[in-house]
């Protein structure tokens, strides 16, 4: 296990060093892009002090010294003397205002968490439910919803969802203890319930706690921040998983989100008690005001409560079939908008480049640089002639990506359809308003395409830049459309199955915003 160690803490710097270097190219090019259209000089964002942590945050030291560190951690693990490096604790800001909380662990223990998982979840894949689709080697988020989707829709549709209080902050370390000791549940080594154990009650502390080296031991909850807390989130509900099993109908559980569908009231009774006696036995909390308990999935009212559909792993359960729900369509709404705002409108109050405008007088630029980033967003980096060569000749795809990739699934495409006209319809009016503020401040001019020009492309003059440019590829100035990038992700489905679906990553839990990762901005 030390050359174990030893490689994956220089793995992990690698990726770190890896990480600072894309995020260094990223900003230069956001320099050069402003540079471009304003004509100005971008500024250069102000350096904060560096806070002093530990050495094992230095991937230069961990790259360094990874035979030593590896080493001193092994022997302390064969002691049973392993205890993690204070982690440092971050706040996030949520939407809704609050704060959350999250732990950041040196190099060399998310080296030996990243083992951990590993070896456990290897060793002890056939003794989790097979209802827990999160963590798992042989499992995503695909399976999960392919397991939902699967019930039998015969008769009315009952639906319970039960949400948990802060669930990976509040699980009792006593409980997950008791868990981990289990040889009928779960099979460790003891060095491996030594290292589960020091995670479960690591030290931990902000910036100032880290100067001062005053920290705090963690009581309750997993090790968030660490691949350890992975494996003690599904141990956790193991039980939940065989109350709910013996009980009648069907669920999946994704980490802490769980949803179950019955044909009756009196079973989705049964399993709501399922959820009351786990938490009465583990000490878990459920949200009561956050959870929607049990409902009818229906189009027509009924005597109890009634739902249109529910949202689950980032796709809208319906009984019409899967679709987008409306709070992914709100935040791909949010995303293209500041695209919009960014591409078009925005830079125009810093400057305008009047050489580059007088250089390329007959395009648009940065309607066409917009085009295409909306391109890459819906389509995962495929270009519009990759899609239409799939969709009506012989061409292939090996792999499909981005948020048409992810969307493969759905059955009803009306939210598609309805945010392709807004799409459009948005783009066409940012237009007029950038042809505005150009001839009033700058007096000068930009195109103004309707929305058939705009979906076709036929507002860029394609035989004008075949003229200036005899070897260059033709400019795929048509719009993206994400019904077309549906249909490809759809077919190739149908024809390939998921294998060459790229799934979401997640950490503590699936969150569907990492969809929109393929966006540039």
């Amino acid at each position: 296990m030390r050359n174990e160690i030893k490689f994956e803490i220089k793995r992990l710097s690698k990726k770190a060093f890896d990480k600072f270097r894309k995020q260094a190219e990223k900003e230069q090019k956001y320099r050069e892009k402003f540079e471009r259209r304003t004509g100005g000089l971008a500024g250069v964002p102000a350096t904060r002090a560096r806070t002093s942590f530990h050495r094992h945050f230095d991937p230069k030291h961990c790259k360094r010294n990874a035979n030593a560190i590896a080493t001193a951690i092994w022997y302390k693990i064969l002691a049973k003397s392993y205890d993690p490096e204070p982690a440092v604790l971050f706040e996030l800001p949520k939407p809704d205002g609050s704060k959350r909380e999250v732990t950041a662990f040196g190099i060399p223990d998310a080296a030996v968490a990243n083992i951990l998982l590993r070896r456990t979840l290897s060793r002890n894949k056939k003794r989790l439910s097979p209802n827990s689709y999160a963590y798992h080697p042989d499992k995503n988020v695909f399976d999960a919803i392919l397991a939902l989707r699967d019930f039998d829709k015969d008769g009315k549709l009952f639906a319970v969802q039960i949400d948990f209080e802060k669930y990976f902050d509040n699980i009792p370390a006593s409980y997950l203890k008791r868990k981990i000791s289990d040889r009928a549940t779960v099979s460790l080594t003891p060095h491996e319930r030594h290292v589960f154990e020091a995670f479960l009650h690591h030290r931990f502390g902000n910036s100032e706690a880290h100067r001062t080296s005053t920290f705090k031991r963690k009581v309750k909850g997993t090790p968030q921040g660490s691949s350890a807390s992975l494996f003690l989130a599904n141990l956790a509900n193991h039980d939940l998983d065989r109350k709910l099993s013996a009980a009648s109908g069907k669920f999946v559980r994704f980490a802490d989100d769980v949803v179950a569908i019955c044909g009756s009231y009196e079973e989705a009774q049964r399993l709501e008690r399922c959820f009351d006696r786990h938490c009465s036995d583990s000490g878990l909390v459920i949200n009561r005001r956050k959870s929607p308990g049990i409902a009818i999935i229906s189009d027509y009212p009924h005597e109890i409560r009634t739902i249109n559909d529910f949202t689950y792993l980032g796709y809208g359960f319906r009984d019409s079939g899967l679709t987008m729900p409306v709070k992914t369509k709100r935040k791909l709404q949010q995303k293209v908008s500041r695209l919009i705002n960014i591409y078009l409108i925005n830079s125009l109050s810093h400057g305008f480049n009047i050489r580059r405008a007088n250089r390329r007088s007959k395009y648009d630029w940065d309607l066409l640089g917009l085009i295409y980033e909306m391109r890459r967003g819906f389509y995962g980096g495929l270009r519009e002639q990759d899609i239409q060569d799939f969709l009506y000749h012989q061409g292939s795809l090996k792999t499909m990506r981005g948020l048409m990739g992810f969307y493969c699934l759905i059955e009803d495409p009306q939210v598609l359809k309805d945010l392709d006209g807004w799409v459009v319809n948005i783009v066409r009016r940012a237009c007029v308003e950038r042809r505005r503020i150009l001839r009033t401040k700058y007096r000068r001019n930009c195109p103004t395409p309707s929305n058939e020009e705009l979906i076709l492309g036929t507002w860029f003059d394609q035989s004008a830049w075949r003229e200036e440019n005899d070897t260059a590829e033709d400019v795929e100035a048509s719009f993206p459309s994400l019904v077309r990038g549906w249909r490809a992700a759809r077919k190739h489905f149908f024809t390939f199955g998921l294998e060459g679906v790229q799934a979401p990553g997640y950490n503590s839990s699936f969150d569907v915003s990492s969809l929109f990762d393929a966006f540039d901005y």
